[in-house]
């Protein structure tokens, strides 16, 4: 079976990734972590869509190895698999975010060696997005497993076959087979989405159908894999105001971001699984009580390089 290695620059948990994939209602249909240790994760691959099955193990030293199938093409399952678990970053300055910020230094702590797990491509980023609006979590989550395939999501001509999809309203199955044809034309692939920039992309994105600002910036950061951005998002600016008893309007919180640098969007991540979790109180405290994985993992993971 081919295979690879990722080496971690900075501080990295796969344990901790897989229980945000646990957690993620998009990624839940994934077969995540095993009983072996192992974290699987199934996925359409860039730009051709061909399914890859990619089964990951940290080793000793923090190591990533990573077996797959359903491709020759070890550079670009590499790139990919690198872009959602945010491996294609150099993480060894983010600590310092937390000696500037001792409050979301706290927060890293307990979370050690988290990072942003991505949506694995922009393609089904854009379709949550589609989905989502305006029901529940949990409906979006059916409707969207529904049409998973073997643990990935369908290639976009099976989209455009679909004629109807029970629990989704016309007018968004319309807009699935537009962004099945965007994703057909490159408009949805990752790497041209980063070079055109932290601006254009949004803008770009702006334009699919059923995509409006708060997903535009939400595909170009959560499935882009952008480690340097503090969105307009209501959530993370909560958590981050509440963090330090402030108010969350928005230049406060660009203030209290402005330390955050080069890893915003990172912090962003961590504060919104904190918050989810009920780390922080509404009077910018940090919970204190360590869940189960916080203390095995207190113990296990090394510290950051």
């Amino acid at each position: 079976m081919p295979s690879f290695t990722i080496e971690p620059q900075g501080p990295f948990s796969l344990e901790r990734a897989a229980d945000c994939i646990a957690s993620f209602p998009p990624l839940r249909h994934q077969p995540g972590r095993g009983g072996d240790g192992v974290v699987r994760l199934s996925f359409l691959l860039d730009q051709d869509f061909v399914p890859v099955k990619v089964a990951l193990k940290e080793l000793p030293g923090g190591s990533i190895h990573a077996e797959y199938t359903g491709t020759k093409n070890d550079e670009r399952v590499r790139r990919q698999v690198a872009r959602i678990f945010s491996l294609d970053h150099d993480g060894r300055e983010y600590p310092l975010v937390g000696e500037r910020d001792k409050r979301v230094g706290a927060l890293m702590r307990r979370f050690e060696g988290l990072r942003p797990v991505c949506f694995t491509s922009p393609y089904e980023c854009a379709a949550w997005a589609v989905i989502s609006q305006r029901i529940t979590t949990a409906q979006a989550a059916r409707i969207y497993g529904s049409i998973v395939e073997d643990g990935a999501f369908p290639h976009p001509d099976r989209l455009l076959a679909l004629k109807t999809l029970p629990g989704l309203a016309a007018v968004k199955l319309e807009r699935l087979h537009g962004i099945a044809r965007a994703a057909l034309d490159g408009a949805l692939d990752a790497g041209a989405l980063r070079i055109m920039g932290d601006h254009e992309a949004p803008r770009f994105l702006a334009k699919l159908p059923g995509i409006g600002p708060f997903w535009s910036n939400g595909i170009y950061l959560r499935a882009c894999g952008i480690a340097d951005v503090f969105p307009d998002e209501p959530i993370a600016m909560s958590a981050l105001a509440a963090l330090h008893g402030r108010p969350a309007d928005a230049a406060t919180v660009a203030r209290l971001a402005f330390p955050l640098r080069p890893f915003r969007m990172w912090v962003c991540f961590l504060l919104r699984v904190a918050f989810a979790r009920g780390m922080i109180e509404r009077r910018a405290k940090v919970v204190s009580r360590p869940s189960v994985l916080d203390r095995r993992s207190s113990a296990s993971h090394r510290s950051p390089r």
